[in-house]
């Protein structure tokens, strides 16, 4: 805990911030171009976190998760995340959906590659 502590006093919340909303950025701003993929939450702005719900068409979130992780090991979460009415409101409850999570040590080449993962999967539909 101490050195989580030193390393977000050193680093300085700003920064870590800034780098997470520009991954999340990047992504958003690739995942909203691509047939078939649904992203749920805000578009942009201050309201938005370094966390991306999405859906793929013909996909069950399950399913998805399961192939990025297995396929091309890309962790991401599937399902209701401890939120079932939000889910409910979204009309997900059947099913979720796929979350990523971004973090100060993610780059990059990390979203490319989710991204990148993402359209070839879709393409196989």
């Amino acid at each position: 805990l101490g050195a989580g502590v030193r390393f977000v006093l050193e680093t300085g919340v700003e920064a870590i911030q800034a780098h997470e909303r520009a991954l999340t950025e990047r992504l958003l701003d690739r995942l909203v171009s691509m047939p078939g993929l649904k992203v749920y939450g805000p578009s942009r702005g201050t309201h938005r976190v370094s966390v991306v719900s999405f859906t793929l068409e013909n996909w069950p979130p399950l399913n998805l998760a399961h192939l990025l992780a297995s396929g091309f090991d890309i962790a991401t979460r599937s399902g209701l995340h401890c939120a079932p009415l939000i889910h409910q409101y979204l009309g997900t409850s059947d099913t979720g959906t796929v979350r990523a999570g971004i973090g100060y040590f993610n780059t990059a080449d990390d979203i490319d590659a989710l991204c990148d993962a993402l359209e070839q999967i879709a393409a196989q539909t």
